[in-house]
């Protein structure tokens, strides 16, 4: 299955059924093997998850998909109410930027392919030039400083978080996304969870790559948005 496709599904899933959505949320910073069975039950009946007859790098991608099925269910409300049919229109990170604070800022542009390697997505006009494989956590976490601080762009504290995490083995990863997300999901920052999705199937061996991509993608969201406030503050006729 895509990995938009599937985040996709799992939105829908949770949006229809509060008893699914409890029961992905349960999983929430577990491995697979200790998660309880009613979220087995809520994945795999619906066949979200494809069973690899060959199980090659399985054990990765399948706890890739039990976590980020569990950071979906537990988004904040208004991240959901957002994300409903005929919810507000959150508009696009280039948005935001240009016409100030939005309710919800979204960073998802989904993931396509089954394996890592084939993920190919479009980026949105925001960066296009900086999202070979749709918005990176780096970005988001970007965003998120800059709608907490949208005048001084203060990243401290979020670089610090971010460079802890880029360090960590894939177990300290997957301990440290429930807090990564609770955080983002109170400065009002939607993560691409295909991007995500990605990322964590491929983290064992790709760690390096990926790491350094969302640092890359942090410096650079925080320079167009440091650009974009030094324009709107500008006087007119400047």
């Amino acid at each position: 299955m895509k990995y938009d496709e599937f985040a996709d599904r799992v939105r829908r899933l949770c949006r229809e059924s509060p008893g699914a959505q409890s029961a992905l949320r349960a999983g929430l910073g577990k491995p697979v093997t200790d998660v309880p069975a009613r979220m087995h039950a809520a994945l795999l009946r619906p066949g979200l998850i494809r069973e690899d007859p060959e199980r090659r790098g399985y054990a990765d991608k399948e706890r890739a998909y039990y976590a980020v099925a569990a950071l979906i269910a537990a988004r904040p409300r208004a991240q959901r109410l957002s994300q409903a049919p005929g919810g507000p229109d959150t508009g696009t990170a280039e948005d935001s930027l240009r016409d100030g604070a939005a309710p919800v800022v979204s960073s998802e542009n989904g993931g396509d392919g089954t394996e890592p390697a084939a993920l190919n997505t479009i980026p949105d006009a925001a960066s296009a030039a900086f999202r070979p494989h749709g918005t990176s956590l780096g970005e988001s976490f970007a965003l998120a400083v800059g709608r907490r601080d949208p005048d001084q762009l203060k990243s401290g504290a979020a670089e610090s978080r971010l460079h802890l995490l880029v360090r960590q083995d894939l177990d300290g990863a997957h301990r440290m996304l429930p807090s990564v997300f609770r955080w983002l999901g109170s400065s009002g920052v939607v993560p691409d969870y295909a991007c995500l999705l990605h990322d964590l199937a491929a983290w064992r061996y790709g760690r390096d790559a990926i790491s350094t991509r969302w640092l890359q993608e942090f410096y650079r969201s925080l320079r167009r948005q440091e650009a974009a406030a030094e324009q709107n503050s500008a006087p007119p006729g400047t």
